[in-house]
């Protein structure tokens, strides 16, 4: 009786182990894995006039072939940064938003030299640095102060005018 039970519980155990050998495959075909690319990719650093960064701001990157809808969508990190993988020759868009509503639009031109790791890219838009940002900011504080001035200035001629 004894004998019999052993060989009821090995011949069990065999089955069990034959099942877990023959669906091992079908168990780990979801596995994950990961590799190392060779591709080509292209980062942007995005920032405001004052040099912050555009931290964690809402991103999406547009293929020449569809300007309509975004190929890619996601966030800069930390420092304002931004990378995707093009893999068409033409003028790449990517614009990043932010909540107050500030919006970066750059315009890469990804040149087939470029696709085939023979030559870098160029900025199809005149994007402009830092420095170019404070004159700009610069030139509209002095406008505004101007504007004030000019309107006191019109205001007491206006009422020397009236006195009289």
């Amino acid at each position: 009786m004894k004998l019999n039970k052993m060989r009821y519980l090995l011949t069990k155990f065999l089955v069990a182990l034959t099942l877990v050998v023959l669906t091992a495959g079908v168990l780990f075909a979801h596995g994950v894995g990961y590799k190392h690319s060779d591709l080509k990719s292209i980062t942007l650093e995005f920032f405001y006039s004052t040099g912050e960064k555009m931290s964690y701001r809402e991103t999406q990157v547009f293929s020449p072939n569809d300007a309509k809808f975004p190929i890619q969508s996601g966030r800069t990190d930390e420092f304002g940064r931004f990378a995707f993988i093009p893999d068409t020759a033409g003028i790449w868009r990517v614009i990043v938003r932010d909540e107050e509503g500030h919006q970066a639009n750059a315009e890469i031109n990804i040149t087939q030299d470029f696709l085939n790791n023979k030559n870098i890219i160029t900025n199809s838009n005149n994007s402009t640095n830092i420095f170019e940002n404070k004159i700009e900011i610069f030139l509209r504080a002095l406008l505004g102060v101007s504007l004030i001035f000019n309107i006191a200035c019109f205001v007491t001629i206006f009422r020397a005018i009236s006195r009289r």
